[in-house]
């Protein structure tokens, strides 16, 4: 249990654009549009054409509620794939640099 929070907590500390840091992100947002998801939030989406799903909540409470899950699905879609990408290339790069400078470092006797 102990390795798990040491875990988490070395990916919550990551700087801010490294790959953990990424991962991270993408993570919240997975969780945030779960969350919205699961509470039902995409009738609320009907405020785009004008309709109301719940006629007993105000239509600014039904409208803020499907702005919430519209702008978490958006950024489902478009930031959470380019942050997992950015995580991977970063990770590459990194492991990249540290193969080449320990190759360019001469053996110690």
């Amino acid at each position: 249990m102990k390795s798990v929070f040491g875990f988490l907590r070395r990916f919550w500390k990551a700087g801010s654009f490294s790959p953990e840091a990424f991962v991270v992100r993408a993570a919240i947002i997975t969780l945030l549009f779960g969350a919205s998801e699961l509470l039902g939030l995409r009738e609320y989406t009907t405020f785009l054409s004008g309709t109301s799903a719940n006629l007993s909540m105000s239509w600014h409470a039904a409208a803020i509620l499907g702005l919430i899950h519209l702008l978490l699905y958006v950024g489902f879609i478009l930031l959470v794939p380019v942050f997992l990408i950015t995580a991977s290339l970063l990770a590459g790069w990194h492991h990249w640099v540290a193969r080449r400078a320990s190759a360019k470092c001469p053996a110690t006797p």
